[in-house]
């Protein structure tokens, strides 16, 4: 779906009521974060007519959004909010959204540049305390230094011509013998404006040659506030954070605990989330924060408040420290992040995996037991119950050597047995494990006489067990899977090509590879371990063969060296 299919259905979603004004408004603000992003590809933007729409939606909305909903939304949108019509249409909204969107808003230098002198004081006092500005933003915020820093003159020129008007009055009335105390007055202000004329006869200014050597002053450093490493926190009903103590409001304000965190933005843990849907009490939940001054993972607790009169849920009140050393999560090393496998070593996950499968082998062997009624005789529903256990097993088994797999690949410590073996009967003989049943949803096209490949059968067969369910579990209604083997022209590779399913068309590398969350979304059997580990391991095992994995706009596909190659690889490693 385009973005324009987008607004087409944000104009026809013309509901009434608050809910559906609310939606619309979600849905615009989000369109204009995807469309209306700042240094993108003109050609993946919306033009200006349909900015102007959605912006003109913003704006009417705006009246109807509650303040709390309205800082809601910005602070959802986290580092995605990178749109100049946007900030520019809420700069001057509620200062406490204007401090939360100024932020965390990320925009091109050329764009701030633009958009700077029509934000507000408030707008431009945020965007000085932050330090990621480049030199044409920050030269266009000095050019407002004498009006955002400067307070207001205390002596007008209309209130000097009053003063004088009033004295003028007060001697034609002969009120008072002497100077009245109004006249006294301007007559210090004549005097003051006087001693800062510069007299004529005054001594010209040295020039930069006559200048004394001064010493160099000692400046005391910038003050930095300490580190925020706890604070205490109110939500509404829905989870935002209304009240925060102990942590700058415009940092947490609007963040809600009953979001999960996704692509490393703002959001709770499981732990939380289920808490939050039975409206129970928890603790040591993870909680994320992806930017700002809080940015980080902290750990939260929470109680839940009910109105004692009616019992109606109010929301929780809690607190969030900062996560300690041991409770942090095993994250990638970012050097291996290309590979999409690193944070424990090889040893470290064969250790974790054999502790996994420990319970596990005997649960399965329990399992197996009641099946076959060794411990004497069970009901058939017992007997269902138990098989269900077994298969739930089996999978279970398959993605722990899966994982170990990968770990053992990416460490290198992988042996490869030297095999010839026919990748048409392989991919055959995978392709009859789905749709058992039923027809095949699946094409294969393969020429004839393809030369034998090189590797270890069972790695291959991995490989291709992988890449088939994945294409296969994003099949829409009434499509097809279509897999083409053929030969290069010399015959020392051999290649597959899997057609990319209407799902998975149009995706770029990196919401395959490091979003594929996202993708499970919309698949109808997403693989257990995610599409984007999924693709990774394809690639892994592929390499690791000799061979290379590719993502092309149409198709997937994997190239494999013919058995002489592989052999004499092979031998050259010994």
């Amino acid at each position: 779906m385009r973005f324009n299919d987008l607004l087409r259905t944000v104009l026809a979603n013309m509901g009434e009521g608050t809910s559906a004004t609310v939606t619309r408004w979600r849905q615009c603000i989000d369109l204009l974060a995807q469309y209306d992003v700042s240094g993108a590809d003109s050609a993946n933007a919306l033009d200006a007519e349909q900015r102007d729409i959605v912006l003109g939606m913003v704006a009417e909305m705006r009246t109807q959004i509650s303040v709390d909903q309205r800082i809601a939304s910005v602070a959802e949108l986290g580092p995605r909010l990178r749109s100049p019509g946007l900030v520019r249409l809420l700069s001057q909204d509620h200062p406490t959204l204007v401090s939360t969107m100024m932020a965390r808003v990320r925009l091109t230098d050329a764009d701030w540049a633009a958009i700077i002198p029509d934000l507000g004081p408030l707008a431009r006092s945020v965007l000085r305390r932050r330090d990621d500005l480049d030199s044409l933003a920050k030269a266009t915020l000095r050019q407002f230094g004498s009006i955002d820093l400067a307070l207001p003159s205390l002596v007008t020129q209309d209130m000097l011509d009053a003063l004088e008007l009033t004295q003028v009055a007060a001697d034609a009335t002969r009120e008072t013998p002497e100077t009245s105390q109004i006249g006294r007055i301007v007559e210090q202000i004549e005097r003051y404006k006087e001693t800062r004329t510069l007299r004529p006869d005054a001594p010209a200014l040295p020039v930069e040659d006559d200048l004394p050597e001064l010493e160099p002053v000692q400046r005391e450093p910038a003050y930095a506030p300490p580190p925020v490493s706890e604070f205490a926190f109110e939500t509404d009903a829905v989870g935002t954070m209304r009240f925060v103590s102990g942590a700058p409001r415009a940092a947490a304000a609007g963040l809600s605990i009953g979001m999960p965190a996704l692509d490393s933005r703002h959001g709770a843990d499981g732990m939380a989330l289920g808490a939050f849907r039975r409206r129970a009490a928890f603790e040591h939940a993870r909680f994320t924060i992806g930017d700002g001054p809080l940015e980080g993972e902290w750990r939260i607790a929470a109680d839940p408040r009910f109105d004692r009169a009616s019992g109606r849920f109010l929301g929780y009140a809690g607190s969030a420290r900062r996560e300690f050393a041991y409770e942090g999560m095993v994250r990638a090393n970012p050097a291996a992040q290309g590979s999409g496998w690193a944070g424990l070593s090889a040893a470290s996950t064969r250790q974790l995996i054999h502790e996994l499968r420990t319970p596990l082998n005997a649960i399965q062997g329990y399992a197996e037991m009641i099946e076959a009624q060794l411990m004497g005789p069970v009901t058939d529903e017992y007997r269902d119950m138990a098989r269900r256990i077994l298969s739930d097993a089996h999978s279970l088994t398959s993605t722990f050597d899966d994982l170990d797999m990968a770990s053992r690949i990416e460490h290198g410590d992988h042996r490869t047995a030297a095999e010839s073996v026919d990748l048409t009967g392989i991919l055959r003989s995978v392709v009859t494990s789905f749709d058992p049943d039923g027809p095949s949803r699946i094409d294969i096209e393969a020429e004839a006489d393809l030369p034998l490949i090189g590797g270890d059968r069972s790695q291959i067969e991995r490989m291709l067990s992988h890449l088939v369910r994945a294409g296969y579990a994003a099949l829409g209604e009434g499509e097809r899977l279509t897999l083409r083997i053929a030969a290069d022209p010399v015959g020392a590779s051999v290649g597959l090509v899997m057609l990319r399913p209407k799902a998975l068309r149009d995706l770029a590398d990196r919401d395959l590879l490091d979003h594929g969350y996202l993708v499970d979304q919309k698949l109808r059997d997403a693989p257990p371990l995610g599409l984007a580990f999924t693709l990774k391991l394809v690639r892994g095992i592929a390499s690791h063969l000799g061979g290379a994995f590719d993502i092309a706009p149409e198709v997937f596909g994997v190239i494999l060296p013919a058995a002489a190659a592989f052999d004499g690889d092979q031998e050259n490693l010994r």
